[in-house]
């Protein structure tokens, strides 16, 4: 294997590309929950006046809440289909700490 695709460098991309995926995953959520909540309240409420009297934020950056759902609906497959690759490149770790631990749990 080159030393481009070596699994280190794999393992390294998958951890990279997991963390941004789970701050987007992170960022879209709150938008969604306070930003663009459903109903009357939430923080678009509190933005344009806290009497609670003030317009409620419809849009974020041309998108209202149902696209910024879809995005983060997403998100949430791509991060599943990493860990399931994470899972996969650690899997030998996994079985040897199975293993390990239920070898010292039957000699106690």
């Amino acid at each position: 294997m080159n030393k481009f695709l070596s699994r280190s460098t794999i393992n390294f991309a998958v951890a990279v590309v997991s963390f941004l995926n789970l701050l987007g995953l992170a960022l879209t959520g709150c938008i969604v929950k306070y930003v663009l909540p459903p109903g009357s309240g939430g923080i678009g409420r509190m933005l344009h006046g806290g009497d609670g009297q003030g317009r409620n934020i419809k849009e974020l950056w041309s998108m209202t809440r149902h696209p910024w759902g879809d995005i983060h609906f997403h998100l949430s497959v791509v991060f599943v289909v990493l860990m399931i690759i994470h899972i996969a490149l650690h899997w030998n770790w996994i079985q040897c700490y199975i293993k390990q631990t239920i070898g010292k749990a039957s000699n106690k």
